[in-house]
């Protein structure tokens, strides 16, 4: 009892005259991760919070991977077969084509033709939903042409936007539908943002992730020779390699441009977008805008227009025989 009594006025007289205070309460109160609540930060608006740096070691397009050691890029004609092999994805390979059937020709009464309807977008039975990416922003650091003698230069962000662009508004027309994955402007290369929204984007439909560029090569100062047009697809996927193969044929078909085949880059060293996308994805390179001549083309509305018809015919094809 005696010592209890001490104890009291102790702690009495060192309360009231500053004295120092027990183990117990000198240490700040550490917080319950479960009882106390969680402060959030203030919400940043989509496009200008922080995002996770990319691997300096990983490839974002082609541009990157034609200064680094090219002889590992696997490339293929679009009329060799997608064979499985050891590790390959389970998905099934994209349907053929049926084959023409030539019919001969009989002598018919001449019937009225009835116009075709200004809008089929009731015609066509959706099968996907299309992630359309337009690579890079306006803040990315590079990805434009030399400076012409006119003073025009090529920007791959407006490029590409203007394709997609193009690409949308004729699947409106149609009915297939998509997802635009980054309608903003003025952002950077944004791959962390890209693959996020599109592989967190809901949807009834399966997803196939199309990202859309133009090729460079060289630091950009000078014009090169190297043109023409390549479709990548993730390495050893067999339902990524049919896909661009579709693409690549109709690029071809409709440009008439040289045809680098379409290419995979093995082991790790993946384009960003097709390694971490959790859905069928290709990456389409239109042209070099680091060789005049097609840097010239490119900026030309009517070859901008065969690029993205040609997108929408390898979507249709896609739509039509499923993959």
């Amino acid at each position: 009892m005696l010592d209890k009594l001490v104890q009291f006025f102790k702690n009495l007289f060192s309360g009231l005259f500053g004295g120092k205070k027990n183990d117990n309460t000198s240490k700040p109160p550490t917080a319950d991760p479960i009882s106390d609540p969680v402060v959030e930060k203030p919400h940043t608006p989509i496009g200008t919070r922080d995002l996770p740096p990319v691997e300096p070691d990983f490839p974002q397009d082609a541009s990157e991977v034609e200064a680094d050691t090219a002889a590992t890029v696997v490339a293929s004609n679009v009329e060799d077969p997608v064979v499985l092999l050891p590790g390959d994805d389970p998905a099934e390979p994209v349907a053929e084509p049926e084959p023409e059937v030539t019919k001969p020709v009989v002598a018919e009464t001449p019937t009225v033709e009835t116009p075709p309807a200004t809008d089929t977008s009731t015609s066509h039975k959706a099968r996907y939903l299309w992630c359309l990416d337009n690579g890079h922003g306006k803040l990315t650091a590079g990805k434009r042409s030399p400076k012409m003698a006119n003073g025009k230069q090529l920007l791959e962000y407006e490029f590409n936007r203007d394709i997609v662009k193009r690409i949308s508004e004729a699947l409106d027309k149609i009915g297939v539908k998509y997802f635009n994955v980054v309608p903003e402007v003025e952002v950077g290369d944004f791959l962390a943002e890209r693959v996020g929204r599109a592989n967190s984007k809901q949807s009834s439909l399966p997803k196939i992730f199309l990202s859309i560029h133009a090729n460079a090569i060289g630091d950009g100062d000078d014009w090169e020779s190297p043109r023409g047009i390549e479709t990548w697809h993730f390495h050893n996927s067999r339902t990524g390699k049919g896909l661009a193969r579709i693409f690549q044929k109709h690029l071809i078909k409709q440009t008439n441009w040289v045809d680098r085949k379409i290419k995979s880059y093995p082991g790790r060293r993946q384009f960003y977008v097709l390694r971490n996308t959790t859905m069928p994805a290709v990456l389409t390179e239109n042209g070099f805008y680091t060789n005049k001549e097609e840097a010239t083309n490119l900026l030309k509305d009517s070859v901008r227009q065969k690029i993205a018809d040609a997108h929408v015919d390898a979507i249709l094809e896609i739509e039509k025989n499923g993959i």
